[in-house]
């Protein structure tokens, strides 16, 4: 349900927030009275690409945040017990001990919710004891719990390869390739087919290790690490994969969402037809054979004058007073004056 929720929040947010934002943008740049780009105009499309990027990445970072959030949240038999992986059986049953005489029924009297929490605590306590299910639990979850029993862990193994990684990974690939056949673009396709091999291989080497678990001051000096605040911060290696499988589907929406505006594989909605091109090549043509006429007849006039300096001067009086009196005459008040007078001539006559 929750990864249903980020494609959905993926393909529907970014375009309402990014239409908010860039108007919010040219209330704030743009004075009052002044112009706005119109849509479909470069200066328009560049300010939306820009702003556009701003929100997918700003989206990206906090749908990461938000699955590392939870995973956190939801905690492990691990947190529950206040213990690392890396702690023996020995501190195992010590801290059970102590958190049981804190949280035992009979201290507790008839309460449900503390009879409910001692069961968590034995039950996290039996599994972190037993070799073949802490070896499931932390690769798998809560739910290898209920795989029945497991004899040791090849079993492990080999029930997880035939009913999670290989049906997961093999119709992961089969979409991937629907999608890229009849939707997604050639640009990012190798990141796409890179993220998915190297998640396959990350979740290969994390249950086939030992030792998985991520632990930063389990690989730090006991000098620095004690400086830590957070000492006893760890990721099992289920929760390692959860953020993975996150990030590898998030940055792939994230290429789909970026790529070019003029990537060739995205066919345009708006196509030109082939006679109307053929007119536009007319109209061009035109244009710049009006613009060499035009041309010659200026080099033309100016004939007279090449290389009389003296005559240079009058020349270019001569036209600034053209422009100017071209501009006057061209004014409203000026038109409107002269139509009076022309309408009183003839009324005159």
């Amino acid at each position: 349900m929750s990864s249903l929720l980020v494609l959905v929040g993926w393909y529907t947010l970014p375009g309402y927030v990014t239409s908010f934002l860039q108007s919010v943008y040219y209330g704030i740049t743009i004075r009052a009275g002044d112009p706005r780009p119109l849509p479909q105009t470069p200066r328009f499309e560049r300010h939306r690409r820009r702003i556009y990027i701003f929100v997918i990445v700003s989206y990206l970072l906090y749908t990461l945040y938000e699955t590392f959030h939870q995973v956190q949240v939801s905690g492990s038999f691990y947190t529950l017990l206040g213990v690392t992986p890396y702690d023996t059986d020995r501190t195992i049953q010590s801290q059970f001990r102590r958190m049981a005489a804190r949280h035992h029924p009979d201290k507790a009297g008839d309460n449900q919710v503390a009879a409910a929490y001692f069961l968590v605590l034995r039950h996290a306590q039996e599994t972190l004891l037993d070799p073949v299910k802490r070896f499931a639990y932390d690769r798998f979850g809560p739910s290898a719990l209920n795989w029945g029993p497991l004899g040791s862990k090849q079993d492990i193994l080999r029930v997880s390869l035939l009913r999670l990684v290989l049906p997961q990974y093999l119709l992961t690939l089969g979409v991937m390739v629907l999608m890229n056949w009849i939707w997604w673009g050639s640009w990012g396709r190798y990141w796409r087919f890179w993220y998915f091999a190297a998640l396959l291989t990350l979740e290969l080497v994390l249950i086939t290790r030992p030792q998985a678990s991520f632990m930063p001051s389990a690989y730090l000096p006991d000098a620095i690490s004690a400086w830590l605040p957070f000492q006893s911060f760890h990721l099992l290696p289920f929760q390692l994969l959860t953020l993975a499988r996150s990030v590898s589907l998030t940055l792939s929406i994230f290429i789909t969402k970026v790529s070019p505006p003029d990537d060739p594989s995205v066919k345009s909605e708006t196509s030109i037809p082939g006679p109307m091109m053929q007119r536009m090549v007319q109209l061009v043509h035109s244009a710049r054979e009006t613009d060499i006429e035009a041309t010659r007849a200026l080099q033309l006039a100016q004939a007279p004058f090449r290389g009389d300096r003296e005559s240079i001067p009058v020349l270019r009086r001569g036209m600034q007073e053209t422009l100017v009196l071209a501009g006057v005459r061209s004014g409203e008040e000026v038109q409107r004056a002269v139509a009076e007078v022309i309408q009183r001539r003839n009324a005159s006559d």
